[in-house]
């Protein structure tokens, strides 16, 4: 995770987001989305979210952290901590 650039964070995010989140029209700027911007953003869609950013980035979100993490800004820095 450490070698990647904040372009590919982003990039691999939006891919996330377009993954889980089909039916919704990804802006391209997503760093301050948040739950509830897209339709079908609510709780079940973002525990799905954040189970497509642990794919894509090869990291596992402790548990309390499912629950706390709720916009693309608290992805990135989780993602920047790893």
């Amino acid at each position: 995770m450490k070698n990647i650039d904040s372009k590919e964070i982003n990039k691999k995010i939006f891919e996330s987001l377009k993954n889980t989140f089909s039916k919704s029209k990804i802006p391209k700027s997503i760093n301050e989305l948040k739950i509830g911007d897209l339709k079908e953003w609510d709780s079940l869609g973002n525990y799905n979210l954040l189970l497509d950013i642990e794919k894509s980035f090869k990291i596992r979100f402790k548990s309390t952290d499912l629950t706390k993490i709720t916009s693309i800004n608290q992805i990135i820095s989780y993602n920047k901590k790893k």
